[in-house]
């Protein structure tokens, strides 16, 4: 079946072929420069993700030029593995994505390849920090997703600065060297993570908390949205167990 996927980026038509353990995108097959007989399938909780080009204009029409493009770690996934099984009790955990989906995923993850003339990257599910389904038009935090005992966070940007890794760095430790957490408002939650046994484990703050994290704890994610520019805000993705405090 083919089918047209609009979106700020990444629109592109799909040819999709569905195997019992993961559903694939192409049809000609060149691997590293190198053709191979069948497709590329990622295992376990693997994903094989499509990247898409650097962003040369913003979301209101502006040209970008130089070191003022926007990069961004992301991509359309184009297979999935079949998920993880817990070792101990065999419960299967299945991929929180699918097949055409859009991710933004973590710096120094993973590992980049060539397919079929585009560069891919083979990631896991704990690398990816947004997704964004099947068909959505633009990045807004309407759209965007966030999996497991992740949280998206809004913060102020006078309140921060980043790091050459992507790290949030509060300014209060860049100038005085100690060690209190950056603060930010909660707009996206996760379901949550599942136990050994597959009980899902509720989160703990909710959409519009205000909380407290851990410092060196949390990942810019660059998201061309209007409440970026609208209220001078950075988004960033911090685990439940980073979260220090709520009010």
């Amino acid at each position: 079946a083919t089918r047209a996927i609009a979106g700020n980026q990444r629109s592109f038509l799909l040819s999709t072929i569905t195997s019992s353990s993961s559903s694939r995108i192409y049809e000609s097959l060149i691997l590293d420069g190198k053709p191979i007989e069948k497709p590329l399938e990622p295992t376990n909780n693997m994903l094989l993700v499509k990247n898409v080009e650097v962003q040369d204009t913003t979301s209101g029409g502006i040209v970008l030029t130089g070191r003022q493009k926007i990069v961004r770690k992301e991509g359309t996934v184009v297979a999935t593995g079949p998920g993880r099984y817990n070792s101990e009790t065999g419960v299967h955990f299945p991929l929180p994505v699918s097949v055409g989906d859009s991710v933004l995923y973590a710096d120094y993850v993973g590992s980049e390849l060539e397919y079929n003339g585009a560069k891919h990257m083979l990631i896991s599910d704990n690398d990816i920090l947004v997704t964004f389904n099947a068909g959505d038009t633009t990045d807004s935090i309407a759209n965007a997703n966030v999996l497991y005992d992740a949280v998206l966070v809004k913060i102020k940007k006078s309140d921060i600065e980043e790091s050459s890794s992507g790290i949030l760095i509060s300014r209060t430790i860049v100038k005085k060297g100690g060690t209190k957490s950056s603060v930010g408002e909660v707009v996206k939650v996760g379901p949550g993570r599942k136990a050994f046994n597959g009980v899902l484990m509720e989160m703990d703050v909710s959409v519009g908390d205000f909380i407290k994290f851990r410092d060196f704890a949390s990942n810019v994610v660059k998201l061309d949205v209007k409440e970026a520019e609208a209220e001078n805000v950075e988004f960033a993705v911090v685990r439940m167990t980073d979260i220090l405090a709520k009010f």
